[in-house]
């Protein structure tokens, strides 16, 4: 499933990782004095004097000194002056090579030459820009509640590192206190507080299957583990106006117990929590991770749940913050998402694609509770961009992504693993990244997911591959959000969970017909054994289970550390891991024999098709690295694969030498800004 509206799902962040300043120490020290002058201070005339000083001293400095030439404009545009233009202008004739600074400098001059406002009060009319482009990877960040910066934890080093808007300039405000392997695990959102001094972050450990939840000052300082829940994932979203607590999602979908989220409080001072409402999911939905929202004042939530009607579908419902009085606003038979609500809590902003396309829409609230129809805002936002948020005026920030990677098949020798057939793209005919590549028992096709334009629900193209003709064939089953795809023994049929209109369960696929077979009402990563009457499959996000497909009887055959396990090919044993340890297991239970430990923390495995091998890929190392380990025990083999880190699934061909795997590459990120849209726009003087 895929969460929206992550931060800008990570824009800036990498930006400012990339290309921090690399100005002479002396020029730099002056540059941020300068600086502080300007904001914290507010002294516009000395922050002048400032970076004057900076162009005359250092001219040989051209960064530093195209920057500073930069902020005389800013200052002057901040007093109003019209001084402004000419500092602007300088930039453009003086420092041309400047490319990123003159970029900015045009924008601000064709914004005052053009007869808009740039001091006061925003331009009038809707506006969009494109700030910035760039091939870089992704890496969580968010904008500050003031729309000054955005804002991100560096996993390697805990520092706090950010992008200025106005300027685009990047700096980072540095760790004091140790960051250890734990605290790198960063994932999901981090959320800082509405003063913009403190931030909220979670680590996660998947081979303990636990969640930390922490607070820190920016610079480190200060740090407290608030709550460290075992099968759980707490998604910290915002603060509390008062700071006394955190507005969060707790996902449960990795344990057995309760709802799978959950919206709660969190307090910054004892980490006791406040549950205050179930998230239904619509099958085949976005991941609930990200649908709720907290009002500026902190007075209600806005959030997203399974509505009624056929198909089920997601409705905007509001509530207030103890948890009462609920209740449902724009409702449509549409798939809506929360978005944000406006800076002045006049309305609340989602989207939807009740019109056709995946659009942004606004409803008026007032009290918490709708008082006019939704108003549509944005046509065609696009369903692969993803918002950043509001700042104070009204401006929508939000990124767009272009993804694209390949599908790639190479031969490797299982005994010596040295690569005789270097690796060479498939063609296919989606320009996205294939996913979950396998081979058929037969080995002459390979199964993947392609991706058709936007990365939507259910808009995943269930692929063969012929080896033979290098020719595609796509199947239509009526389902959404297919996953773990796996090759029945017969080879006549896919095994995958999946969701209808009505239900997400496992479903068996025929390939020749797409016709659909409902399996189980549960499991991820299902497993078919040969005898085509015992299903196996992970329930809970780590306990192995099957299921006689006779008579119903489900039983557990070993607790896992984490997700990724595999069936051997005769299907009486599974392999899977736990604390680190590799181990195998009976389908009928007993003793685990541990099979190897200490290569990597987490891996991917895959038993060989005649069942001597067990092929286990590291995942989250610098290097996608791959080990070739007898089933009944021996040293493991590293095999001589050369292979980019960001990367799906592999699958090795029944001949034990086709080895296939799909890589992620870096996507082309774009940076926009949406002015004055919302319905009358509150002006800021």
């Amino acid at each position: 499933m895929r969460t929206k509206i992550m931060g800008v799902g990570a824009i800036l962040f990498s930006f400012i990782l990339a290309f921090g300043a690399q100005s002479a120490p002396d020029a730099k020290v002056l540059f941020e004095k300068a600086k502080y002058t300007m904001e914290s201070l507010g002294d516009l005339e000395g922050a002048i004097k400032l970076f004057r000083e900076i162009v005359q001293k250092f001219p040989k400095e051209r960064e530093s000194a195209a920057k500073s030439q930069l902020y005389i404009g800013l200052c002057y545009q901040k007093a109003g002056v019209t001084e402004a233009q000419k500092a602007f202008q300088s930039v453009i004739d003086n420092y041309p090579e400047q490319s990123e600074t003159v970029m900015i400098a045009r924008e601000k001059l064709a914004l005052m030459t053009s007869g808009g406002a740039v001091f006061a009060s925003p331009p009038t009319g809707f506006q969009l820009r494109r700030l910035w482009v760039q091939d870089l990877p992704a890496v969580e960040n968010a904008l500050t509640a003031d729309g000054k910066y955005f804002r991100g934890i560096d996993g390697d080093t805990g520092d706090v590192v950010q992008f200025e808007v106005a300027s685009r300039q990047r700096s980072r405000i540095k760790n004091r206190l140790p960051w250890n392997e734990k605290e790198k695990l960063l994932i999901g959102l981090q959320a800082f507080s509405r003063d913009g001094n403190q931030i909220a972050y979670m680590s996660f450990s998947e081979d303990e299957v636990r969640c930390d939840l922490r607070i820190r000052n920016l610079d480190g300082s200060g740090s407290r583990l608030l709550i460290s829940e075992k099968d759980s994932v707490v998604y910290p979203l915002d603060w509390s106006p008062d700071g006394r607590s955190i507005f969060a999602i707790r996902d449960r979908s990795l344990g057995n117990g309760g709802e799978a989220y959950e919206i709660i409080f969190i307090s910054t001072t004892d980490g006791s929590v406040r549950f205050l409402k179930n998230i239904h999911a619509a099958p085949g939905g976005v991941a609930k991770s990200t649908y709720a929202r907290l009002s500026p004042d902190g007075r209600f939530v806005a959030f997203a749940s399974a509505g009624k009607g056929s198909p089920t579908h997601d409705d905007i419902f509001i509530m207030t913050a103890d948890g009462r009085n609920e209740v449902v606003v724009a409702a449509h038979p549409a798939e809506d998402q929360v978005l944000a609500w406006a800076p002045d809590g006049k309305s609340f902003v989602f989207f939807s694609d009740r019109a056709g396309t995946w659009d942004i829409w606004s409803v008026p609230i007032s009290e918490g509770k709708q008082q006019g129809e939704p108003e549509l805002l944005k046509k065609d936002f696009g369903y692969n961009s993803e918002a950043a948020g509001f700042a104070p005026d009204g401006s929508l920030y939000y990124g767009t992504f272009t993804n694209s990677g390949g599908l790639y098949i190479c031969e490797v020798d299982l005994e010596t693993g040295k690569v005789p057939v270097p690796p060479a793209p498939v063609t296919t005919r989606y320009i996205g990244p294939p996913s979950q590549p396998s081979w058929s028992p037969d080995g002459k096709k390979l199964l993947y997911v392609s991706r058709a334009g936007a990365d939507i629900p259910g808009n995943n193209i269930l692929t063969i591959w012929s080896a033979a003709t290098g020719e595609e064939r796509f199947l239509s089953p009526r389902l959404r959000s297919v996953g773990a795809l796996y090759w029945a023994p017969d080879g006549r049929s896919i095994i995958a969970p999946a969701s209808t209109d009505t239900e997400t369960a496992i479903f068996r696929i025929d390939i020749e017909t797409s016709e659909i077979s409902r399996l189980a009402d549960e499991g991820q990563c299902p497993r078919l054994c040969p005898d085509g009457k015992t299903l196996v499959f992970v329930k809970g996000g780590n306990i192995i289970m099957k299921r006689n497909l006779d008579t119903g009887e489900v039983s557990e055959v070993a607790k896992a550390g984490v997700l990724y396990y595999d069936l051997s090919p005769d299907g009486r044993q599974v392999v899977f891991q736990v604390n680190g340890a590799v181990k195998i297991v009976s389908l009928n239970g007993g003793e685990p024999r541990e099979l190897f430990r200490g290569l990597a923390q987490v891996y991917r495995l895959r038993w060989t098709r005649d069942g001597r091998y067990i092929i286990a890929e590291a995942i989250y190392t610098e290097n996608r690295q791959f080990w070739r380990v007898p089933a009944q025990g021996g040293a493991p083999l590293k095999l001589d694969l050369s292979i980019p880190k960001i990367g799906d699934s592999f699958t090795l061909n029944p001949d034990n030498r086709r080895f296939a795997y799909s890589i992620i590459e870096t996507p082309k990120i774009e940076l926009w800004v949406m002015e004055n849209f919302l319905p009358q726009p509150k002006v800021v003087k």
